[in-house]
């Protein structure tokens, strides 16, 4: 296994431990199709969020629009600086890429077919964006709520 590969699997398991560490039921599927976890409660099973986890050893400002069309209501977690000070970004949907955007959401490579935006090394005014983003697990547990 890369070392890619090995900080991708450890991002799953830090995001992972969040959610359950708030309660949340964490599960991984057998096979990786675009979907690492599926978040649930015990008491509605029935009601899944599903997250997309990109992890980094470092920082990336990196956003693809296909992470979300690979299933409904889909949450992306971003995790930087995994080997360091792990952060996390969550994003429950494209208005929130968007956000973290800012006037990047309009460039050609982001409004495109291609729908991708990619800073290797984040700029201070990328990072202030981020930070909006920042620990919000409240994307996903908002979902998992029982009525």
């Amino acid at each position: 296994m890369s070392k890619a590969a090995l900080i991708g699997k450890a991002g799953e398991a830090l995001v992972a431990a969040e959610l359950m560490r708030r309660g949340i039921y964490v599960a991984q599927p057998a096979y990786d199709g675009g979907i690492d976890l599926l978040a649930f409660r015990e008491a509605a099973p029935t009601v899944v969020v599903p997250i997309q986890v990109k992890a980094r050893a470092g920082s990336c400002y990196h956003f693809q629009k296909a992470w979300f069309a690979k299933a409904a209501g889909m949450v992306v977690v971003q995790v930087w600086d995994l080997e360091t000070d792990p952060c996390f970004y969550v994003f429950a949907s494209l208005n929130d890429v968007a956000d973290a955007l800012g006037d990047h959401a309009k460039s050609p490579s982001w409004a495109g077919d291609t729908g991708a935006y990619n800073v290797t090394v984040p700029s201070a005014h990328h990072l202030e964006r981020m930070e909006r983003h920042r620990d919000r697990w409240d994307r996903i547990i908002d979902r998992l709520r029982v009525v």
